[in-house]
Formats: structure tokens, C-alpha cells, sequence
């Protein structure tokens, strides 16, 4: 029996680590090659972590081998975990627990995310639902994120799962851009890093303040 594939975008989405992940990331950037500030002015909302390197790489004149990333990501997630740790800076945005009860049973449920698989796993486990999700598709399978859709649908068929319709849930202009490159439905959540009113300009199929205002309004657009 297929059953629709429910895409969880995580930064904005899921929770916030209220700039842990760009600090570790400039931090690493700054201890292995000298770049102060790396990430300053460089798009990150909803980008890949591999186009992020590239930018940056790019912005001090240089060219991001794919060789350098396992080097940079090691020290980036020693600075990601000493963030993440520190009280209150990790954090469950609402609804997400009360949306993952209600899918059981009723859709698939995996990860669609710009993170490197590892810095996700990082984040998830800072609050607590890395359990909850079997799956996902992350920065390693598509350099860009208009990708990650088709090789969410790939994944999917590999793990055996029939999937009809797919569900972007995310924060960002970025998410609507990549659910539609995709083929997919997506709902976007006001609680990441795009103004309300970019996102209703990016004509998302469902936007709501945050998950748990929406639930119900999601529940009946994945039944649809």
C-alpha cells in the first residue's frame, strides 16, 4: 500500500539551535584556514552544507575541493556539539512531537535536509528525537537542494516503502523551490528563516505559524 512521504526539513522546522551551526562553521573555517568571519554574507538558509563551503570558498577567492569537506566537518562538529550542549540553546520548536504521533500510521515519515548526515544526527539528538526518524536524505546525496526530493523518492524505493504523494515540511523559500523541483506538495512554517511574507509570495501549498497551529490543516492536506 503506498502511503504519502511526510519530508522533514530540519533547522526552523524541527528545532533551532539559534546559530550554533553557522558559528561552528565559521569557527572551523577560521582554525583550518585562516578565514575570519567565513560565512558572513554568504546565503545559508535552506542551502546545502556542501554550496555553503563553495561560497565561502568562493568569497576568499578560492575553489572548495570536495577532498577538503571530511577535514572541515570533523572540526566543525567538535564546535557544533560544544553548542548544542550549552543550556537553552537547543530547542523542539512546537508540534513537532504531536505531528510525528499523528503521521504513525499514516504516511512515512523522513528527514529532507541541507545538513551533512552527521551534524543532523547532532542536532536531532540535542532534543531528543533522533528515534523518531528512521531516514532521510541530507547534503551527501544532493549538492543542491532541489535534488534532495528525487533521491528522497530513490531512498524510499531502496528501503522497499511504497510512496505516493511526497510533503515537504520546512521554513524557508528555499524549501517551496526544491519541493517544486521535485514534484512535491509543500507546507512551510513561520518558525525558521524566511519572513512570512516571503514564503506566501513563494506560494507554498499550506503555510502556518508553527506545527502545532497547523496540525490539523497538514493532517487534512496529507489526506487530501
Amino acid at each position: 500500500m503506498n502511503l504519502p512521504l511526510v519530508c522533514f526539513d530540519i533547522d526552523g522546522t524541527i528545532l533551532r539551535t539559534r546559530g550554533a551551526g553557522r558559528e561552528a562553521l565559521d569557527e572551523a573555517f577560521l582554525a583550518l584556514y585562516g578565514w575570519n568571519h567565513a560565512t558572513e554574507g554568504v546565503n545559508v538558509a535552506g542551502a546545502t552544507d556542501d554550496v555553503i563551503c563553495r561560497d565561502v570558498a568562493a568569497r576568499f577567492g578560492e575553489a572548495w575541493l570536495p577532498s577538503a569537506t571530511p577535514q572541515l566537518v570533523d572540526r566543525y562538529l567538535v564546535g557544533l556539539r560544544h553548542r548544542v550542549e550549552e543550556p537553552g540553546r537547543a530547542e523542539l520548536l512546537p508540534g513537532v512531537s504531536a505531528l510525528l504521533d499523528a503521521l504513525a500510521g499514516r504516511a512515512h515519515v523522513a528527514l529532507l535536509t541541507g545538513n551533512w548526515q552527521i551534524g543532523a544526527d547532532v542536532k536531532l539528538r540535542a532534543v531528543e528525537v533522533e528515534r523518531r526518524f528512521d531516514w532521510g536524505v541530507y547534503s551527501e546525496d544532493a549538492f543542491d537542494r532541489d535534488g534532495l526530493v528525487p533521491a528522497a523518492r530513490l531512498r524510499a524505493a531502496s528501503r522497499g516503502l511504497g510512496v505516493g504523494e511526497v510533503v515537504v515540511l520546512g521554513d524557508t523559500v528555499s524549501d517551496v523551490k526544491c519541493a517544486r523541483a521535485g514534484g512535491a506538495r509543500v507546507v512551510v512554517v513561520e518558525t525558521g528563516f524566511s519572513t512570512p511574507e516571503a514564503l506566501a509570495n513563494a506560494r507554498p501549498d499550506l503555510q502556518v505559524a508553527n506545527l502545532s497551529e497547523g496540525l490539523a490543516w497538514i493532517l487534512a492536506l496529507i489526506q487530501a
